[in-house]
């Protein structure tokens, strides 16, 4: 029997040398076109030892359906950086903290998709363990590189139609981490049964999603491509190719029109 209070006695004193302290940061939202780092430092007092151990509950940032490495995460010290994981890193306390902060970088890419990403940092020393919650969010993010504004020369005939297309190889650029939707704008309705066609690289067709025929832009907003994350390409980006027709140019006014056309991402 006293062997039995013994043991449960030791049990109790080891469990209570260590106290659970939990706290929260939110690092903020962010954009990342490119690939970037943000620094922040976060106020540490109080922690007791020489050597202090350092890690994440586990070895990714996760939002609802995505999730992001957490050795994208990086502890900064006087002399060097390491990425953090779920493994222990012991450093020296004069090391790992700088006027009493915690000194992180977190390195983001332009390919990691919207959502709110969190996991838990540890800080364990020799009597207790602090938890604290790192939160941040990737914003959903698109754009066209070129397009906005284009200038096509609608002058070759085709005999055999009669139909008028437009000359040359025009082409849009894509960027975006997330899904988009890409729309042909024009200033007023279209009574001169203008249509266009849409095509894309080798690489970016698995991204893109487009009809091959010629589409008809008879009204003023007219939806032409959808596509997800581009970032994930070697460039990227996605490059989509288009050519406009006017079906039967002998119903068409003689003489220089300007449609004015733009393309736009949703």
């Amino acid at each position: 029997m006293k062997l039995k209070i013994i043991i449960i006695l030791t049990i109790i004193v080891f469990l209570s040398q260590f106290q659970a302290l939990a706290a929260g940061v939110y690092l903020g939202s962010f954009t990342p076109k490119q690939s970037e780092s943000f620094k922040f430092s976060i106020p540490v007092q109080n922690l007791d030892g020489e050597i202090i151990s350092i890690y994440t509950t586990g070895d990714y940032f996760r939002s609802d359906n995505q999730k992001i490495g957490s050795s994208n995460l990086k502890l900064i010290s006087r002399e060097d950086s390491f990425p953090l994981s779920s493994r222990d890193l012991n450093i020296e306390k004069d090391r790992l903290l700088y006027n009493q902060n915690l000194n992180l970088e977190l390195d983001l890419k332009a390919e990691y998709e919207p959502g709110l990403y969190k996991n838990s940092l540890y800080l364990k020393d020799e009597i207790k363990i602090i938890e604290i919650e790192i939160i941040f969010e990737i914003r959903p993010w698109m754009e066209i590189l070129n397009g906005t504004a284009q200038n096509a020369k609608i002058e070759n005939v085709e005999n055999r139609t009669m139909g008028l297309f437009s000359s040359g190889q025009q082409n849009i650029l894509i960027r975006s981490n997330t899904d988009w939707k890409l729309k042909v704008m024009i200033a007023k309705e279209n009574t001169d049964n203008l249509s266009i066609r849409v095509a894309a690289d080798s690489e970016s067709r698995s991204f893109v999603d487009y009809k091959s025929e010629f589409v008809n832009l008879n009204a003023v907003e007219t939806v032409i491509a959808n596509g997800s994350n581009t970032a994930k390409l070697s460039l990227g980006q996605v490059e989509i190719f288009y050519q406009l027709r006017i079906e039967d140019f002998r119903k068409v006014i003689a003489g220089e029109k300007d449609y004015q056309m733009s393309f736009s991402l949703e």
